[in-house]
């Protein structure tokens, strides 16, 4: 025997799924159970995974920027490694989301899975294809180990003639910064095998030599007097003398008569800056101060002179 109490119940259940309306979430349950629906579904996955992975991209990059900028304004040698880090993580993060978009696209990810199952041809071509940028990455992480040379120095390649400072190490490349404010880049595989001269290796001052020719008729002590007061009174001047040196009475600047040339008598002095950002400007400065102070005190600085004789037959 039926209760009434329970008819009515049933009654009531049956009213209430044709009067109140399926929730947002059954019917999206149901769409996302459509062909077209697992489509959006996955689109809009993707779309959010590569959103996700652009954020954590810019999010990183700013972060190790800033990073790096502080360490290498300590000197920290450091530096290099952590940029070099950088590249790793960005690499990380495109390969994860790589991977997640081709896991979640159905027939892309049946297509790797039959070229994996033929990993050994894959292997090959892969490793043909890639050998030259592993080798790239292998001789990066090389010079971090090594450090020939970090970010900051200045270098000159001798093999490849490119002279400047070494901006950025990529796990492909190292840019190079040259004086002209021109970027060079070179492949690290390259780089590794190069001859390099680092102006900033283990110390960084720097000797330049200066030479100035004079006349055989001018005097050669007061030249050369000359030269080594503009070169003390240099602003930017680095006394190298030890102690010891300073001691035994060794001269502030050596200079010295180089050669005696054709038409001039050559006169060296050596340089020392305390590194090569100021060796170059002072050697410049330096040049205009001796030349003027020269012809100011009868010191004639000597250039090739043709003489042009008439002979009367």
């Amino acid at each position: 025997m039926i209760k009434l109490s329970d008819s009515l119940g049933v009654v009531n259940d049956l009213e209430l799924e044709n009067v109140v309306p399926k929730s947002i979430w059954d019917k999206i349950s149901e769409f996302t159970s459509t062909w077209i629906g697992g489509i959006v579904v996955t689109a809009v996955f993707i779309a959010i995974v590569i959103v996700l992975a652009l954020f954590l991209v810019r999010i990183i990059n700013h972060a190790f920027k800033r990073t790096v900028d502080k360490m290498l304004a300590e000197k920290n040698p450091a530096a290099t490694a952590f940029a070099y880090l950088r590249y790793l993580a960005l690499a990380g993060i495109y390969f994860a989301a790589i991977a997640i978009i081709v896991s979640n696209i159905p027939w892309l990810a049946s297509g790797m899975n039959t070229l994996f199952a033929a990993g050994g041809v894959l292997a090959v071509v892969v490793g043909l294809a890639s050998q030259q940028a592993m080798g790239s990455m292998v001789s990066g992480a090389m010079i971090l180990a090594f450090k020939p040379f970090v970010i900051g120095d200045v270098i000159n390649v001798v093999s490849n003639n490119v002279m400047g400072t070494v901006e950025e190490i990529t796990l492909r490349h190292t840019i190079i910064r040259t004086v002209e404010n021109k970027r060079v880049i070179i492949p690290n595989d390259a780089m590794n095998s190069a001859i390099i001269e680092n102006a900033n290796y283990a110390e960084t001052k720097v000797c330049l030599m200066l030479d100035i020719g004079i006349t055989y008729e001018s005097d050669i002590s007061h030249a050369m007097q000359i030269m080594r007061d503009e070169i003390i009174n240099h602003p930017t001047y680095y006394d190298n003398r030890t102690e010891e040196d300073i001691k035994n009475g060794a001269p502030a600047v050596v200079v010295r008569v180089q050669e005696l040339a054709d038409s001039a008598v050559i006169i060296r002095a050596q340089l020392w800056a305390k590194d090569n950002a100021t060796a170059f400007p002072m050697r410049s400065d330096l040049l205009k101060s001796i030349k003027e102070r020269c012809e100011n005190e009868g010191v004639d600085i000597a250039y090739p002179h043709i003489v042009v004789m008439n002979k009367i037959s």
